[in-house]
């Protein structure tokens, strides 16, 4: 676990050099420069705004919502009716749990800020869509942007106000620092 650990925080740290390279060194480091550049680095991936996933669920069943973040973060919260996807899950893996389930849905991604969920929806959009999928989506700004607009969120035991930061870097980009958590409540 703590290998898995250390290279999902390699990835991630990886991902914020890059970010940070592309990035214009004034620029602070906010959720909507991630938000911004995870767009431009998965361009291939068809973003859903926070506001738009919300009038979705509100009103439509046919979609499917994977959480792509580690089972800590999942326990700790998640949007309601999420089920969690191992973020380094191989695709032929991935299809063979989730390829019966989407003919007819809208599947949408979400991780904490975008990169691991775009990521897998990069990699395996083309294979759901074969399977009929109608739309595949990351959502834009993940469960940090859902938790900073004071959306929802659910665990085992029910409603929360909590999210995981993923660590202390990421962790900056969560708007309400005392409602974040490593652990169930």
């Amino acid at each position: 676990m703590k290998r898995r650990h250390f290279v999902i925080g390699t990835l991630l740290v990886a991902s914020a050099i890059s970010l940070g390279s592309d990035l214009n060194a004034r620029d602070p480091f906010t959720l909507e420069t991630v938000r911004s550049q995870v767009v431009r680095d998965y361009g291939g991936v068809s973003h859903m705004s926070t506001q738009a996933f919300a009038a979705q669920m509100s009103r439509r069943p046919d979609i499917l919502l994977l959480d792509v973040r580690e089972e800590g973060e999942f326990a700790v919260s998640r949007l309601a009716g999420a089920e969690r996807v191992d973020p380094d899950i191989w695709r032929w893996a991935f299809m063979n749990r989730f390829g019966d389930r989407v003919r007819g849905k809208t599947v949408i991604f979400y991780c904490a800020v975008g990169v691991r969920s775009s990521r897998l929806a990069e990699r395996v959009q083309a294979a759901l869509k074969e399977q009929g999928a109608k739309a595949v989506y990351n959502l834009d700004g993940g469960i940090f942007a859902w938790h900073n607009e004071r959306r929802p969120l659910v665990n085992a035991q029910g409603q929360t106000d909590f999210v995981h930061p993923f660590d202390t870097y990421w962790g900056q980009l969560v708007k309400r620092s005392d409602m974040v958590r490593t652990s169930p409540e």
